[in-house]
């Protein structure tokens, strides 16, 4: 007697489909965050086993705000991965009450910090930032490199209840900050050098590779993740134009030599 076959409606299909897709999009963010962990790991070496800074010594003047810096930077990497990781084995609401508060705190902090340690380095040390062109330049670079962190958050935050958008946007902002470990990570550091995007070309490629690899696990394009990568190239250019605009320089030149 043959048994009896079990019958799939469309409407079942597309739920398992759907599962499959959720568990593959949920675990691309912990391997992604593992990535960006290694890479900031890498980046930083110096510091974390010297205490000196990726470049050297630290600028006497603002080591312990560059301290303070790095420590805030890393933290946020280590949340993203505890995060992401929260998420994937079905502890979202502590997700969304605990770590998700510390991000908020944390974020503004960063954007602070990261401001206040370019603008005072570049004034204190303009010399060792000629390979990156020039202190200006590298500022106009960092400034809207937190701008640009601090906006997608900010949609991330808003969109908190919408996983698809929310997701993304934290990863590109997390992204955006990793442009120093990037750019001191072995084998990949001479891009971060390279006119006209320096520091942001190995962020806009380390970006790009994530889409694919998210589209690879998932078997899905994101969409929300490409309108934000988009918005990150055009902010990478539109600082490579304010850093070499007049206006811009004839701003910096009483404070930067």
């Amino acid at each position: 007697m043959a048994s009896p076959e079990t019958v799939v409606t469309p409407v079942a299909q597309a739920r398992i489909e759907e599962g499959r897709f959720a568990k593959s999009d949920r675990l691309f963010y912990v391997v992604a965050a593992g990535l960006m962990l290694i890479f900031t790991a890498g980046g930083f070496r110096r510091f974390y086993l010297h205490g000196k800074a990726p470049w050297g010594e630290m600028t006497s003047q603002i080591a312990p705000l560059i301290v303070a810096h790095s420590l805030a930077m890393s933290s946020w990497v280590i949340l993203f991965l505890v995060q992401s990781t929260l998420i994937l084995t079905g502890y979202r609401r502590v997700h969304m009450v605990v770590t998700g508060r510390v991000g908020a705190v944390l974020a503004p902090l960063i954007v602070v910090l990261g401001s206040t340690a370019a603008a005072l380095s570049v004034h204190f040390r303009p010399e060792i930032y000629g390979p990156l062109g020039g202190p200006r330049s590298f500022l106009a670079i960092m400034f809207i490199e937190m701008v640009s962190f601090g906006t997608l958050v900010a949609v991330g935050l808003a969109y908190r209840h919408r996983p698809e958008i929310h997701r993304p946007m934290m990863l590109l902002a997390t992204i955006v900050i990793l442009s120093g470990a990037l750019g001191r990570f072995p084998y990949i550091e001479d891009l971060a050098f390279r006119s006209p995007l320096y520091v942001w070309g190995p962020v806009l490629l380390f970006g790009g590779l994530l889409f694919l690899l998210q589209w690879a696990m998932s078997r899905a394009a994101n969409r929300w993740y490409l309108m934000g990568y988009a918005g990150t190239v055009i902010a990478s250019f539109l600082s490579v134009v304010v850093g070499n605009s007049g206006l811009w320089n004839r701003m910096l030149r009483t404070f930067v030599p």
